[in-house]
């Protein structure tokens, strides 16, 4: 009878790269939370900018000039994080 050869398995992974793994998780649902949270607050902006009178006219500029436009009407929009003006 002739010896049996099994399949050589290679190693668990280790702790730093479970570590690795739960950061990179843990980044991924970070990012889409953020994702989400600025797709709302677009919705909210577009919601509150139709309730005012004469947003018919002003609508169609919010794609382009958003800021302008929102310091127009009173309604200063705070920087995004990696827009930091000195």
């Amino acid at each position: 009878m002739h010896e049996v050869r099994f399949i050589h398995r290679p190693p668990r992974p280790g702790p730093l790269l479970k570590g690795l793994g739960v950061v990179a998780g843990v980044a991924a649902i970070s990012v889409a939370a953020a994702l989400c949270y600025e797709q709302y607050r677009k919705r909210e902006l577009v919601r509150t900018l139709a309730s005012m009178p004469g947003a018919a006219e002003i609508l169609p500029a919010l794609h382009t000039n958003a800021d302008m436009l929102l310091a127009a009407l009173g309604r200063p929009m705070p920087p995004a994080s990696g827009n930091r003006q000195p």
